[in-house]
């Protein structure tokens, strides 16, 4: 689940709502790499590595001796004594003065230098977007290759923070330098604070006419779907039409990343995004339409760039799930070495081949489903980083509501699963089966994982696998959150007395006109049970013994919900005030190692106890824990009739309603007035009593 406040879930499942669209395109070579520029001369805190970081901002406002630079309104900071100690933004700060026109009497200039770029066909130049930095108004900007200058650009009069040049070709170059003859500002250094060697923009829905996102994936690792994008775009200046002689077709590359943010307008007027994914051109994945007035890219995650590309072994093959994982980012060149996550307690883990050749003609998709499936964790494309991730289950979401469902969900049988079938690379070859949840079933499923070598490590694997067979599939259809993210497990209320919970495998997002709807998502609450023998939820006190044969046990332990407050009585001149929510009991869960039939004393209170173990050193979860084995949802908040056993807190009382009176005058018989007095047309309201919340309960698994 993307972290995200009460206010933006309050705005995204709002019935009236505004949903903002924004795109990120980075049509940059994939494959630049920066060099350490050049320049005319520069002071000491000049940082131009920074003028290739993407980051747009004015410099940091650090105090110099420029005339009628330094502002004394206290939001200037002084220059550190070592250089080295500058915070934040710099970019490229000249070592010359302009005169008192602006003119600098040797002119300045920054070189910009890169490799691995193909074809230039536009770049932007930013400045300081400020009025007391200044910025140029003579200047060129040249596009380099080999020294010489193949596309120059002259500017005068330039009184615009930026500039972006387009409707040129230089092939492989390696250079653009900016020159600047003449500054806005007398007695000013010259600044720049980004070079683009591409196109680097961000789109909203104005220049968006529609698209798609589909998030996916599959968590037992036996297949490995990926996150798609389709984004349509007005074409109609031809800016991407191929047969434009200066459009940017040729500039479109394989594995250029667009960044996809979807956002709400919150109650007090900001905007809030959640990032939807980084998506990648990929093999010619565009077409133009309506004659060429629109372009649709078909754009795919990481997870898609990786998918079909054969895996080249590195001279030494890694030795960890993290190192597995940054081999394959580093598949898509040098700028993606870095675009990887693992969970922090699985990075090490150690996980091998026999040999090099168990690699030989694989894809890297394989191989990155197989590393998942021998560690325990799995596969996906992170949506707020855009990074290859690695990692165990969660057990979290949000709170799916019917309110902010086009229909009721549709539930259906989720596949059965006979036998898993290993083949151990040991050696041998050997075959170890591993039985499935449904015997009368007619599916089986091979596996051939060149990292599990081991009887337990097949184990280990199938534990994963099998959690995704048996129980439901719920099918919904909504107006979609982008703070849900493949692999939470949502609950959703059927009703005010009701929940079911599954975990999210697929959804997604349809951006059109303006609007947001008709987002399809899928779930999976699949049976766990048949990886134990018993399953016993214990909601009375007493003595709990463990069957023989058992060593380790599955603990949930769900403490007493709390009790909804009283709503304040209404008075004469304002309502009650409502009473307030009484929260979910602290939930506490984990596997336990145990005796031969050991006995555990159960106490059921305002804590739930199992011998030594206690709910009180649990958590408290925002709605609800979900024990997916069961399907089963557990100390919820708010609930206005809480069920017994579930540690549900109940819901508040509302507020009475004001009382309403008015004066009438009154007579003596002989008709003199004798003031006045209320007459009551309605009593104040009573608060309702809020529900109480319910007790906990414990509930036990027997490992298989």
């Amino acid at each position: 689940m993307i972290k995200s406040g009460q206010a933006y879930h309050a705005a995204i499942t709002g019935d009236a709502r505004r949903v903002l669209l924004r795109a990120v395109i980075d049509i940059i070579s994939p494959d630049i790499v920066f060099g350490a520029g050049e320049t005319s001369g520069q002071i000491p805190w000049s940082k131009p590595e920074q003028l290739h970081d993407k980051v747009f901002g004015n410099p940091t406002k650090y105090a110099t001796l420029e005339r009628d630079r330094w502002a004394l309104d206290g939001t200037w900071d002084l220059l550190p004594d070592d250089p080295t100690q500058t915070v934040g933004q710099m970019g490229y700060i000249g070592n010359v003065l302009s005169g008192a026109d602006g003119t600098f009497s040797t002119p300045p200039w920054v070189e910009l230098q890169f490799s691995g770029v193909s074809v230039l066909q536009a770049c932007s130049v930013y400045f300081p977007g400020n009025d007391y930095d200044g910025l140029p108004e003579d200047f060129t900007v040249e596009i380099k290759q080999g020294g010489t200058a193949y596309h120059t650009r002259t500017y005068t009069g330039n009184t615009a923070p930026s500039v972006s040049l387009e409707g040129f070709t230089v092939n492989n170059p390696d250079a653009i330098r900016v020159t600047v003859t003449k500054w806005s500002r007398p007695s000013r250094r010259m600044r720049v604070v980004e070079i683009v060697p591409g196109v680097y923009e961000g789109w909203d829905g104005g220049m968006i006419a529609e698209f798609t996102v589909k998030q996916q994936s599959n968590i037992a690792a036996t297949a490995l779907p990926y996150g798609t994008c389709t984004l349509k775009i007005d074409n109609l200046s031809r800016r991407f039409e191929p047969r434009s002689k200066n459009g940017l077709f040729q500039s479109i590359e394989e594995r250029q990343g667009i960044d996809i943010s979807l956002g709400v307008r919150l109650a007090d007027g900001t905007d809030e995004y959640k990032r939807l994914g980084i998506f990648y051109q990929y093999s010619g994945g565009w077409k133009t339409g309506d004659n060429g007035l629109t372009m649709q890219w078909n754009l795919v995650d990481i997870i898609g760039l990786l998918a079909n590309r054969e895996f080249l072994a590195p001279s030494t093959l890694p030795t960890t799930l993290g190192g597995w994982i940054g081999a394959l980012a580093a598949q898509l060149g040098v700028n993606f070495q870095d675009r990887w996550h693992v969970d922090p307690n699985y990075t090490a883990l150690p996980v091998t081949v026999r040999t090099a050749d168990d690699l030989q003609g694989k894809k890297c998709g394989d191989v990155l489903r197989w590393v998942c499936q021998a560690t325990g964790t799995w596969p996906r494309a992170d949506a707020s980083t855009g990074d290859l991730t690695a990692e165990p289950l969660w057990s979290e979401g949000n709170k799916v509501t019917l309110d902010n469902l086009n229909g009721y969900p549709v539930m259906k049988a989720n596949g059965d699963v006979a036998a898993l079938i290993f083949t151990l690379n040991d050696g041998s070859g050997t075959k170890y089966i591993v039985s499935g949840n449904a015997t009368s079933s007619s599916e089986t499923v091979s596996i051939d994982n060149p990292f599990i070598k081991t009887q337990a490590q097949a184990l280990a694997a199938a534990r994963l696998i099998l959690a995704t067979y048996g129980g439901n599939v719920l099918d919904l259809t909504g107006r979609g959150d982008p703070s849900s993210e493949i692999g939470d497990v949502e609950t959703v209320w059927l009703d005010e007395s009701q929940a079911t919970t599954a975990r999210l495998t697929m959804q997604t997002f349809q951006f059109s006109n303006g609007v947001m709807q008709g987002c399809q998502s899928q779930l999976l609450q699949a049976d766990g049970s048949f990886l134990y023998q018993g399953r016993e939820v214990i909601t009375t006190p007493g003595t709990w013994k463990a069957p023989a044969g058992k060593k380790s046990l599955r603990v949930i332990l769900v403490g007493k919900g709390g009790d909804g407050t009283r709503g304040q009585d209404g008075t004469w001149d304002a309502a009650g005030a409502d009473g307030v929510d009484g929260l979910g009991g602290l939930v506490w869960s984990g596997t336990i190692s145990i005796n031969e039939q050991q006995a555990f004393t159960v106490t059921i209170g305002q804590e739930t106890t199992f011998g030594v173990y206690s709910s009180a050193n649990g958590k408290r979860y925002a709605n609800g824990y979900t024990d997916v084995r069961s399907g089963e949802s557990y100390g919820r908040s708010a609930v206005p009739n809480p069920r017994p056993g579930y540690g549900e807190g109940g819901a508040k009382g509302t507020g009475g309603t004001p009382g309403a009176r008015h004066k009438e005058k009154q007579y003596r018989p002989d008709g003199s007035p004798a003031g006045s007095r209320w007459v009551i047309d309605v009593e104040p309201g009573e608060g309702t009593n809020g529900s109480n919340g319910s007790a906990g309960c414990v509930i036990v698994y027997y490992d298989k």
